[in-house]
This record gives C-alpha cells, sequence and structure tokens, in this order.
C-alpha cells in the first residue's frame, strides 16, 4: 500500500484511557445524538462499546484458543489525531479528530485459499469526527490514511506469526466503512459498493396487499427476546458458507467475504433499542416498558419451519429495520409466501411501538427473490412506498492486499453489518 507522508506534529494514536473515550464521544455527540442528550449519548456509546461483539475476545476466551497471537486484533478500538503544534492544556486539548473500528470475526475465499473458506479479520470504521473549529485543515483525512497505515503495518508484521491460524486471519484482512459523506473515503482508497435501501411508510397497505395473501398459515411461531435465538443464527451461519462458496465459484481470482454471522451483532442492535427506548420511557408515558420489545420471529413448524427474520427498533428515525430475513435453502421458491409471513409479525412489531414505517436494504430483500413483494411495492402510492432510495451509509471497502477493486466481492452487505 501507498506510505503517505504527514507533518511530524500530527500524531495518530490508539486511545485507552477512559476519560479520552468519553471526552472524544462528546466531542462527537452533537452529530449523531438523535433524541439522545450528548450525556446520553455518550452513555449509550460506552454502553454499545461493552457489549459482548465488542469485548469477548479476550484472553481465556474461544477467540484467544483459536487464535491465540492475533485474537487481540478484535474488538472494538478506539483513535485519535493530534496536532502537538496545538497548547498542551490537558491530555485532551491537541485532540483534532477521532475514529473508532470495531474488527469482527469473518470468512473469506481467496485466490490462495483453492476454494477453502478461511477466517478473515473484518474491520468497519466508524465514528469518523473532527470538530467544528478544526475541520477545513484535512484532519480526518490524515486521520484514516494514518489508520490505514497502522492497519497495513500489522498486515506486514504477520509474516512473524508463528501460529498458522492466527496468521491467516490477520493475513485476511479487509477493512470497511459507511460514508455518510458521499465518496469522501475514496481519496483515501475505499470503493463504494452502493446497495439501495427502502423504505415504506404504507404498513397497513402492505399488510393487506402482500401479507394477507399468504397461502399458507403456520400453526406455531415465535417472537425472539434478548438473545434466546442462537439456534436461527447456526441457520444463517450455514447458509452463509454456502453462498460464499458460490460467490467465490465466480470469482476464483478475486477475494470474496463476509462478516461471520453472530448473535453478539444483533445484540449490539438490541442495546441500542433498548438503551434509546428507556431514555423515552423517561420522558413520555407508554403502555410498555423495554422487557415488551421483541426483536424478531420466527416460524416453528410446517414446511416453511425455521425461517425468519430479525429486526431492530430505530427510534431516531421512527422506523423499523429488517437486519436480517433467513429463508430455508429448500424454500427459496417460497421466498415470497414466507416473507409474507415474516414481514406481517414486523409490521404487528412497529404498530405496537408507533413505528410508523418498515426499512430494509436492497442486498437483504432484493427484487429477484421477493418479486411479488416488488410487485407490491410498486403498485402502492408513492407516500407509502419509496424504493431503491440512495442509501445514506453509503458502504465501501478498501481492497485487501494485492487485489483488485473489482474483484472484491463483499456478501451481506446489508444493515446486518451495518457500524
Amino acid at each position: 500500500m501507498t506510505v503517505q507522508s504527514h507533518p511530524p506534529n500530527l500524531i495518530f494514536e490508539e486511545v485507552f484511557d477512559p476519560e479520552v473515550i468519553r471526552f472524544t464521544l462528546h466531542v462527537n455527540s452533537e452529530a449523531w445524538k438523535g433524541v439522545l442528550t450528548n450525556d446520553e449519548y455518550v452513555d449509550r456509546e460506552l454502553v454499545l462499546g461493552s457489549s459482548d461483539i465488542c469485548t469477548k475476545y479476550t484472553s481465556g476466551s474461544e477467540y484467544a484458543k483459536r487464535f491465540p497471537e492475533s485474537h487481540n486484533l478484535l474488538g472494538i478500538k478506539y483513535f485519535v489525531l493530534k496536532d502537538t503544534s496545538l497548547p498542551s492544556t490537558d491530555k485532551m486539548s491537541q485532540i483534532v479528530s477521532r475514529c473508532e473500528t470495531l474488527n469482527r470475526l469473518g470468512s473469506c475465499i481467496t485466490p490462495n485459499s483453492k476454494g477453502k473458506i478461511e477466517p478473515s479479520l473484518t474491520i468497519c470504521i466508524g465514528g469518523v469526527f473532527t470538530p467544528i473549529e478544526y475541520r477545513g485543515k484535512g484532519y480526518a483525512k490524515i486521520m484514516i490514511e494514518k489508520l490505514n497505515s497502522y492497519y497495513d503495518d500489522i498486515y506486514d508484521k504477520a509474516s512473524s506469526i508463528t501460529h498458522e491460524l492466527s496468521r491467516t486471519l490477520v493475513r485476511n484482512m479487509v477493512i470497511n466503512l459507511y460514508s455518510e459523506v458521499g465518496e469522501y473515503y475514496s481519496k483515501m482508497g475505499y470503493v463504494s459498493k452502493h446497495v439501495p435501501i427502502h423504505d415504506i411508510p404504507g404498513l397497513d397497505t402492505l399488510n393487506e396487499e402482500y401479507c394477507k395473501t399468504a397461502t399458507v398459515t403456520p400453526t406455531a411461531g415465535r417472537m425472539f427476546e434478548y438473545d434466546d435465538y442462537t439456534d436461527m443464527i447456526d441457520l444463517q451461519s450455514k447458509q452463509f458458507k454456502n453462498s460464499l462458496v458460490r460467490l467465490a465459484k465466480d470469482n476464483p481470482e478475486g477475494f470474496t467475504f463476509t462478516v461471520d454471522a453472530d448473535i453478539d451483532i444483533f445484540k449490539w442492535f438490541e442495546d441500542r433499542d433498548i438503551f434509546i427506548f428507556s431514555k423515552l420511557l423517561e420522558k413520555k408515558k407508554s403502555p410498555f416498558t423495554v422487557d415488551d420489545l421483541r426483536y424478531g420471529y420466527a416460524i416453528t413448524d410446517g414446511e416453511y419451519k425455521d425461517a425468519h427474520i430479525i429486526w431492530h427498533h430505530s427510534w431516531n428515525g421512527n422506523e423499523l429495520i429488517i437486519t436480517k430475513i433467513y429463508i430455508p435453502e429448500d424454500r427459496q421458491q417460497n421466498a415470497d409466501d414466507i416473507a409474507k409471513i415474516l414481514f406481517g409479525e414486523a409490521i404487528k412489531e412497529a404498530k405496537k411501538f408507533g413505528l410508523t414505517k418498515l426499512e430494509f436494504w436492497d442486498e437483504e430483500i432484493p427484487a429477484n427473490k421477493f418479486p411479488e413483494l416488488f410487485t407490491v411495492l410498486e403498485n402502492m402510492s408513492k407516500h407509502e412506498s419509496k424504493t431503491f432510495l440512495s442509501n445514506g451509509s453509503l458502504s465501501a471497502v478498501r481492497p485487501p492486499h494485492g487485489i483488485h477493486p473489482e474483484l472484491v466481492r463483499w456478501d451481506n452487505n446489508t444493515k446486518f453489518c451495518w457500524f
């Protein structure tokens, strides 16, 4: 990768000090606090940063046993850029930009793996922020370039790792992000992989014209509580692997990857749901408590058994976002009929909490797999159905070492792995 030259007064550091982390979160609260106060936003981010998907990779964990020399690279990481030419009055006074990365376990097939699935260190950049008084000086660009160099250095040192699987994890490093500033990150080597979104405010119409036309009515199903659906995640994992193999066959010279299915990813969304809803309850009356929240639904009997849907309550957007839909491999031809049942449950959850629309990403629920759904959406009025919208979180990936951008295939590039 290209080595960038930067002024010596600009210092890039990983941050471990809780006081500094809290300060940087407070700085960016103005941009992303939504319905929360600044302090509530900071508290929420600290809750998310202590969730299992961010912290479960410590010594003694299953990850430490599987990757003894690289498990420390997984989890949440905080970074700052300092300008040492500024006055130094305390440990925060020279911070001019900040970001974080959530490093999760993924899977990939590469030109060197000969069709075999290998572990991948999937790094997602988030929380990039420069305070207003420091904008226009190129600090954020320099910070991301230095972040790239930081991880390049880790990659370059992978050859010194003696444990084979630990080494493989690092050698299969891939970095991605979700840009809220368009193609800004292309200047730092990130290639956009835009996925359209679909917003459906017309819940009643969708329910009548789509959900209620299902030809099969299951006699049993279950709603998902906080962490009681690991059996469903196991099914997703198998499907992810099958999909990865299929995609790689059409991309033998490329890098095909996915973030692994993991219930802790969904729990991270649930922690967001719970935190914000609990704060909303402090400010206005509701007949419901956080214990009434449900996070998905599975069909538990009949020919559609194990089909399921998982969602996220986006209180800021007043919408229910579908993060994952699972259709069994042998029932793909019935995808629409199954989705009618699953969407019906999602609509019930949305209406229960006063959320006014559904949202889903196109790669999660594409038109070619759910033609009936999109026919209904196209026939709905424009104020009830808004399809193929530009995604305000623009997916982008930094191609792995030695891989041409056109040969990178990112499977499950959906809200599921957003950060």
